[in-house]
């Protein structure tokens, strides 16, 4: 295998550090004050919703990431509420392994063993797809996979087992690129760290980023004000998460740049991508 050129090492070595950095920082929060920011971000959701249209209220559908126990910011309110609201809602599946379609739970989730890279027009079984999850009943129904997060599987669990009906897959697919795969009008990520410019430092396997790739390319077309593609990208942090003002997230050209970053002191905007008023 080639190595790297070694301004790429730099990079991958500056992010190495700042992650570790950061995930030893996350360890140390008292959990009551993470719950106390959880709960904020529900309300700087409903606050800022008119600004974006959606944020999961009044999208038509929201990509939203199920959250570990510790580490990140806990989506549980928000995948209640958008469930509660009726809007379609995806979430994040890694099919295990050992084959491209299972109906048992995964040992995977997107912060485990990183897969080998490829774009083919269907889904890979070690790429990150999303996946449709229905109703609080096939949400309580899903077990947790060696994460602690919630694992879907490829069957709805919310209607009896013998109809083995298939979760509706917003994945690059030939029902993707023939325009009859569901859309999304938002997707929120999860990640380590995050600048005031909206760049990203995930957990080093590039799951997000693939997925935002694959996803965009084959969905070209205006959304909101200057957003060039359906379902603007957007994480949601915890405030230590947030690099203080001039710190910058260590980048590479395959890193997915967000629109925007949602913590409990509100929404940062990238800058040209706040939707015009």
């Amino acid at each position: 295998m080639t190595a790297p050129p070694p301004d790429m090492s730099q990079t991958f070595a500056l992010k190495s550090a700042l992650r570790k950095s950061m995930l030893r920082q996350l360890k140390t929060l008292p959990d009551e004050l993470v719950e106390q920011q959880c709960e904020r971000i529900v309300h700087v959701a409903v606050k800022v919703a008119a600004a974006v249209r959606c944020l999961g209220w009044g999208a038509r559908s929201v990509a939203c990431y199920l959250s570990m126990a510790h580490g990140e910011l806990r989506t549980n309110g928000i995948v209640s509420e958008v469930l509660r609201r009726g809007t379609p809602l995806f979430i994040p599946y890694l099919p295990p392994p050992s084959s491209s379609s299972s109906t048992s739970s995964s040992t995977h989730s997107p912060s485990a063993v990183a897969p080998q890279i490829a774009t083919p027009a269907r889904p890979v079984p070690h790429e990150m797809r999303m996946l449709r999850l229905y109703s609080p009943e096939d949400m309580q129904r899903c077990p947790l996979d060696n994460w602690g997060i919630l694992d879907p599987g490829e069957y709805r669990r919310d209607v009896p087992e013998e109809q083995h009906e298939r979760r509706e897959d917003v994945s690059l697919t030939e029902a993707a690129l023939d325009g009859t795969a569901p859309d999304l009008d938002l997707i929120l990520l999860p990640g380590v760290a995050f600048d005031e410019e909206c760049n990203r430092l995930g957990r080093g396997k590039a799951y997000y980023d693939r997925f935002l790739a694959s996803y965009t390319s084959s969905r070209k077309s205006p959304l909101l004000g200057k957003w060039s593609f359906v379902s603007p990208p957007f994480a949601l942090a915890l405030s230590p998460q947030l690099l203080p003002s001039g710190d910058k997230v260590p980048t590479t050209d395959t890193d997915f740049q967000l629109d925007g970053v949602l913590s409990p002191s509100g929404l940062v905007w990238r800058q040209g991508r706040e939707p015009e008023r």
